[in-house]
């Protein structure tokens, strides 16, 4: 499994997942808003362990204006970017914070001369290392077209998820789930590990005191039930003064262009197979005299070992299924479930 991983990691879009986070920043890219407004999934401050807290609203989830302002293959690049995002920023920073406050702990709890007994207890009683995220699916709404339109993408990344990022997720509270959840999670359940689903707790619509016993109100928004009044889903994450409720944006070197290198395409852009290159005047990339210097800082050297086999990873052009399900070849065709 291990190689299977690394081949992936390595072959993903003909430039491998280190490539595709050299050209896409999950946190900065042509229109991120639009783009989570109408497929809402986010990460919001963490809970009271330190954990981050991923907030994914599948009743807001509009596939025809979404893909008015990305195509598929974009989007799909972007699902990918962030589950790198948490495994690569997100959990090291929140496990960071965590040593950060401990050790500040300490030292006050050394200036304040306690006790030896007082000081071990507090040393016992350290945070962990962050290992997992904290999710919460919101699925008010959510409707059975919707969950066709989208079957065949969610179960390749679940696939993904548990198979190249194990052990990510530590707790999935599924609220507001509508009449029909009965039929969808018998359809989910198949794909889904042992481990991961004992991680789910479906809490109904009763669902506000639960979420509070393990976040703060604060880091919270208030359509769940905490304080957080944030007019969108990053603006709040993004404020200087709010830098604290998400670590990983704390002092982050924000690839401001990054978008220039990624190529979003809305679908009418992605019609045109060959469009002829035009320079960027606003770019700041250096230029060399020597060409390959010049191609080696928009294409980064493809480290596969020769030795591994080719593997598929693209969305199956036009790839509609009679239900209206995007297919996706991206993982073997016998994938062996792992934890998640």
């Amino acid at each position: 499994m291990i190689t299977q991983c690394l081949q992936w990691r390595h072959q993903f879009e003909g430039i491998g997942i280190d490539g595709l986070y050299e050209e896409l920043d999950p946190f900065d890219f042509p229109n991120r808003d639009q783009v989570f407004k109408y497929w809402p999934i986010y990460f919001h401050g963490i809970d009271k362990v330190g954990r981050p807290v991923n907030i994914q609203m599948f009743g807001s989830l509009d596939l025809s204006k979404l893909y008015s302002v990305i195509d598929k293959q974009s989007h799909f690049k972007v699902l990918v970017a962030n589950c790198e995002a948490l495994t690569r920023e997100i959990l090291p920073a929140c496990s960071h914070r965590n040593q950060a406050i401990n050790l500040q702990n300490s030292s006050q709890s050394d200036h304040d001369h306690h006790s030896q007994a007082n000081s071990s207890s507090s040393h016992s009683g350290a945070s962990p290392k962050i290992t997992n995220a904290f999710c919460i699916v919101d699925l008010k709404g959510f409707t059975l077209t919707q969950f066709w339109q989208i079957k065949n993408i969610a179960r390749t990344c679940f696939s993904i998820s548990q198979d190249y990022y194990p052990e990510t997720m530590g707790y999935l509270a599924i609220i507001n789930a509508p009449k029909s959840f009965a039929t969808i999670f018998k359809a989910v359940t198949p794909w889904l590990s042992k481990e991961t689903i004992s991680k789910i707790n479906i809490l109904g619509e009763d669902y506000k005191s639960t979420l509070l016993e393990h976040i703060d109100d604060e880091n919270l928004p208030s359509f769940l039930g905490g304080k957080c009044q944030c007019d969108n889903q990053f603006s709040c994450s993004k404020n200087d003064a709010n830098f604290d409720r998400s670590p990983w944006l704390k002092e982050r070197n924000w690839k401001s262009q990054s978008w220039k290198k990624f190529n979003v395409q809305t679908p009418a852009q992605a019609q045109d197979r060959n469009p002829s290159p035009q320079a960027d005047p606003s770019a700041s990339v250096s230029k060399s005299n020597d060409p390959k210097a010049n191609d080696l800082q928009t294409h980064p050297p493809n480290n596969t070992p020769k030795n591994l086999p080719e593997q598929q990873n693209e969305i199956t052009d036009g790839g509609d299924t009679s239900d209206g399900a995007l297919i996706i070849n991206n993982s073997p065709k016998s994938p062996t479930k792992n934890k998640t």
